[in-house]
């Protein structure tokens, strides 16, 4: 198993537009759940959050499960590449998803997600 790694960015200064990236890789399962959703949950202020899982080789069920819950409560857009094993799944969930950074950033100032 390749471990998970989870590095956040949070953008100086307290303008809340600006949205917080966490990016992900690696996989995400049962052993690490907790910390991916510990990871997205502690994110600093009010600020709309863009989850780049682009590069993240597995997410098993207890994965979606928790960015299913986590979704429940933040303002997260999720960026997955059209050709990433997850992104079917995670259309079939109902999730915002989106190409790529720039796309997440374009509707977060359109006002979607």
């Amino acid at each position: 198993m390749t471990r998970a790694v989870f590095q956040l960015h949070v953008p100086e200064g307290d303008d809340l537009p600006t949205p917080v990236e966490v990016t992900v890789t690696g996989e995400v399962d049962a052993s690490n759940v907790r910390e991916f959703t510990r990871s997205v949950s502690d994110v600093p202020g009010a600020r709309p959050l863009i989850l780049q899982l682009s590069s993240v080789k597995y997410l098993d069920s207890a994965g979606f499960a928790a960015l299913d819950r986590l979704l429940a409560d933040k303002a997260i857009l999720i960026v997955l590449s059209p050709d990433s094993f997850m992104y079917r799944v995670a259309t079939l969930m109902c999730m915002p998803i989106h190409d790529d950074v720039e796309t997440a950033r374009r509707a977060l100032q359109d006002g979607e997600s």
